[in-house]
């Protein structure tokens, strides 16, 4: 199992700062959407902004170690990040809005999904 874990490192680490990055994004989301009321698909997108760059950080300097052409990463991160956002958040406004889905379940589905796609794409283009 351990040589298992050190041989995907960078998935893993990359897992563990999403987490990190998804804990903050969802406590952001529920600051915003459930004590100030703002709506809540405006404060998804807050969240997630805030989420996105701390990922970045801590996956540029810590997992990736690529911290040359900063700015052009950061485009290419957040252009993925922003398109995962999207998906994210149609997947997220569909399960919640159309299934009934509790927000926080619904947040969660839309993370997993969209931070796979993005792994996969950052992994191999933004920080290759």
């Amino acid at each position: 199992m351990l040589e298992f874990i050190r041989k995907h490192r960078i998935f893993f680490t990359y897992v563990l700062i999403g987490t990190v990055a998804t804990i903050l994004d969802m406590a952001i989301l529920y600051l915003l959407s459930d004590v100030l009321l703002i709506n809540y698909v405006l404060s998804n997108f807050i969240s997630v902004f805030a989420g996105i760059s701390l990922s970045f950080f801590l996956n540029s300097k810590y997992n990736f170690k690529k911290t040359d052409k900063i700015a052009i990463k950061f485009m290419y991160f957040a252009s993925v990040c922003i398109i995962g956002m999207l998906v994210g958040s149609t997947i997220f406004v569909f399960l919640y809005e159309n299934l009934g889905i509790f927000k926080f379940i619904s947040k969660t589905i839309s993370v997993i999904i969209a931070g796979i796609l993005q792994f996969l794409f950052n992994k191999n283009v933004t920080f290759r």
